[in-house]
């Protein structure tokens, strides 16, 4: 029986469980089975049945290819405890390879990942990966793509390194999706910038309000205080109609006098009540103009 490390690491570097054939990639060696390729990538089952100088070949070299991109997709098609992660360090060689092969289920993985980590990754990301999309005909990848790159503005678009490899329905995709979205953030501007000015004018009607009432109190304050001033001997309030008229009545009232109205007491004069009162309905009249 097999140990649970050998289901989840292949070596690759010795034969094993009847390997039948060997990929030379960089003066590396990995003892695979002919199946098992076949099986994932229709160009391997073409290699080993079709009139190919590998049909009959033990070792099969990959020039150009790297040891470490081949171990990886190795592990991905061999059967493991546990599914092997596609990551941001190895998508793109991953799915360059599936591509190659035509391992359409690895394609498919890398795209997803792919496709799914677009969403998140900084706007300015998004061209590189839709030319990328473009390249290897990823239609997920590249409607991602392209729907991040709304966010884009026009001076970031057409600055982007990229930007002269965009083919050109998808180039005016974006276009049109920037313009639509710069619209929408102008629909919003308006209707909040109509929100504030409702709520200012709201505002204004209550300050107003306010206002009134609080100078019409003033009014009333001074005037019933002249009134109880005018008990004095020679004080007189004649001619007084409004609230300045008022306050300037209490403002020459600086004399003490007998309380009369309840207490024998001396109340001093209300000059400095007439100061205090002038001060209210001045900062009224400064900071809540009609």
């Amino acid at each position: 029986m097999a140990s649970k490390s050998e289901v989840e690491s292949p070596d690759f570097s010795q034969p094993w469980k009847l390997s039948d054939v060997v990929l030379v990639v960089e003066e590396e060696r990995f003892h695979v089975h002919r199946a098992m390729l076949a099986f994932w990538s229709p160009v391997f089952e073409k290699m080993f049945t079709s009139k190919f100088q590998e049909k009959d070949k033990n070792e099969v070299p990959l020039p150009g290819k790297k040891a470490r991109e081949i171990r990886q997709i190795l592990l991905l098609i061999y059967p493991s405890l546990t599914e092997r992660e596609i990551t941001e360090e190895n998508c793109y060689f991953l799915l360059k390879l599936a591509h190659e092969y035509q391992m359409a289920a690895i394609v498919t993985r890398c795209e997803d990942f792919m496709a799914n980590k677009v969403k998140v990754k900084a706007k300015e990301s998004a061209l590189a990966d839709l030319v990328f999309a473009q390249t290897y005909k990823l239609e997920k990848l590249k409607l991602a793509s392209v729907t991040q790159a709304y966010c884009l503005s026009l001076d970031e678009l057409k600055n982007d390194e990229m930007f002269d490899q965009i083919q050109p329905n998808n180039l005016q995709e974006i276009m049109e999706g920037i313009v639509k979205r710069l619209q929408r953030e102008l629909d919003g501007a308006r209707t909040q910038s109509q929100e504030r000015q409702e709520k200012i004018d709201r505002m204004r009607v209550s300050n107003q309000s306010v206002k009134t009432k609080c100078l019409s109190d003033v009014g009333r304050i001074a005037e019933t205080l002249v009134g109880h001033a005018s008990s004095k001997q020679n004080y007189s309030y004649v001619c007084c109609n409004d609230t300045a008229s008022y306050l300037a009545a209490l403002q020459m009232d600086t004399k003490p006098h007998n309380c009369s109205k309840g207490y024998n007491s001396v109340c001093s004069g209300l000059s400095v009540v007439s100061t205090y009162l002038s001060s209210i309905k001045q900062q009224l009249e400064q900071f809540l103009p009609s």
